[in-house]
């Protein structure tokens, strides 16, 4: 995706907001600027009345919003205790005691495991989850103490990295992997001839305005529509700490749940997940989800989970399962690297890491490196890579397995065509009931076997990109970019 400029990013974010307003202040109140505020797990009711004795008038509870976006401008101290005037998911709420959030800690992944490679290192900043203070505020993990901010990955063993912020602190063992040659392969595939390359014109339109039609797309047996319209921030407007959205980089769907990845600016490494449970959105009230009334809000948000601010790299390379989503959190920025790329296992009960590794695939050594830019996790042990050799005019399809914490490359196919002039891949799927594989470009869809066979593709006259696809079940799901939207349907 192209970036937005700074000014017109806030102009998108204002159209989100709608007409929410700021919380009313007395001599009492204590305004600030916007911050996150990091909700826990207790239930506390939220009040929209408040004085010198306490609150009033319950209009909700902590309970519906469990793992939603939380931020405050405004708190106040009462004779029970202080309260916060929050926000959820961008739409405005009430006041909540401070004891609900989260406070004086640091939440980092259990585990890191590291492949061993010479060029490969960990900024140990990418296990963090979130840091809080005192009352609860979300802290930029930049800010944090570590007792190791770089590990090399050159040299196998085990290093305790500690991190402390105030009274905060928590700690993780970072492995390094001892068999330096894991992620060591062989591209020797011979490549199935593909089609002449095609040019294709930008697919960008910056629109954020409400949708009151839906979508419908049908060429060469893939047949989309309109599964619901996404909102264009799940924030206030704020830094990129506090803002969630408004760019949407990666889609994927699985148990009933579309998960995609929102980031505030498209050359941002770090950024927040959103889960939709699909069957209880709406197809047009969602988008509008910060200016619902409250009632028709607490029935959305309550099916919405927003993750902490990670480092998701690009984003754009997602996979879940039952239990958790996957995200290969690669830099765009690199066209090939020796570099390791990192895979964030989150679990979706509370959309935050539990495990890290990191993984390399090389063609026979350094000199044959492949640093995948898309791939999916298609269950807890496999993910399916493409690898775009641009000097040889071919894609690469790569399978890695893993068995216990150690990534196992195989090529599986390859197509001897470069499918469209200089324009990079925008969605990636593996198919396991037809095993073949869905690549997007802006709105066009190639479908491609396994082994690499090409088997044509379908395009659409949208001027939109999409930004992710996935297939779940007999479904394939299809992330538009402005205005954000999910579709559903089939491909033959």
């Amino acid at each position: 995706m192209k970036k937005l400029s700074k000014l017109f990013l806030t102009s998108a974010v204002i159209l989100g907001i709608g007409s929410i307003g700021l919380a009313k202040t007395s001599q009492l109140t204590q305004a600030q600027s916007l911050v996150t505020k990091q909700p826990g797990t207790k239930n506390y009711g939220i009040y929209s009345k408040i004085n010198a004795k306490g609150v009033s008038h319950k209009v909700a509870s902590t309970s519906q919003f469990k793992v939603g976006h939380y931020q405050s401008n405004t708190s106040k101290k009462t004779r029970s205790g202080r309260y916060w005037y929050v926000y959820v998911d961008g739409h405005t709420v009430g006041w909540v005691n401070e004891k609900f959030f989260v406070r004086n800690k640091i939440s980092v992944a259990k585990s890191v495991s590291l492949v061993k490679n010479e060029y490969g290192k960990f900024d140990t900043i990418d296990a963090i989850n979130y840091v809080t203070d005192s009352h609860g505020t979300v802290i930029n993990p930049t800010k944090v103490h570590t007792s190791a901010r770089v590990i090399s990955s050159a040299k196998a063993g085990n290093t305790q990295v500690n991190y402390t912020y105030g009274k905060a602190h928590a700690s993780v063992n970072v492995v390094v992997r001892n068999d330096r040659e894991e992620g060591i392969s062989s591209a020797n595939i011979v490549p199935k001839a593909g089609p002449k390359a095609i040019s294709i014109k930008s697919g960008h339109r910056s629109n954020f305005n409400i949708a009151t039609k839906a979508t419908k797309l049908n060429n060469n047996g893939t047949k989309l529509s309109t599964l619901f319209f996404e909102p264009s921030t799940l924030s206030l407007r704020g830094s990129w700490l506090t803002q969630v959205g408004p760019i949407p980089e990666g889609l994927t769907v699985s148990n009933g749940w579309s998960t995609v990845s929102m980031l505030a600016d498209s050359s941002d490494q770090r950024g927040h997940l959103v889960a939709y449970k699909n069957n209880e959105m709406s197809k047009f009230n969602t988008q509008k989800l910060t200016s619902l009334s409250l009632g028709s809000f607490k029935k959305l948000a309550a099916n919405i989970k927003v993750s902490p601010y990670i480092r998701l790299g690009h984003a754009q390379s997602l996979g879940s399962t039952a239990n958790y989503i996957y995200v290969i959190a690669n830099d765009n920025k690199q066209s090939n690297s020796e570099n390791s790329e990192e895979i964030l296992q989150i679990r979706k009960s509370d959309m935050q890491i539990e495990k890290i590794w990191s993984f390399k695939i090389w063609n026979g050594s350094a000199s044959g490196k492949r640093y995948i830019h898309n791939a999916v996790m298609v269950n807890d042990h496999t993910m399916y890579a493409l690898f775009h050799n641009g000097g040889y005019h071919r894609y690469e399809y790569w399978k890695v397995t893993r068995v216990g914490d150690t990534w196992t490359p195989v090529e599986v196919g390859a197509t001897q065509s470069d499918f469209v002039n200089g324009s990079p891949v925008q969605g990636f799927t593996y198919d396991a009931n037809k095993k073949r594989f869905y690549i997007a470009y802006n709105d066009h869809i190639f479908k491609v076997k396994e082994d690499g066979e090409y088997l044509g593709k379908s395009s659409f006259n949208t001027n939109r990109e999409i930004e992710g696809i996935s297939v779940s079940g007999s479904k394939l799901y299809v992330q538009m970019a402005q205005r954000s939207e999910i579709l559903s349907g089939s491909i033959k």
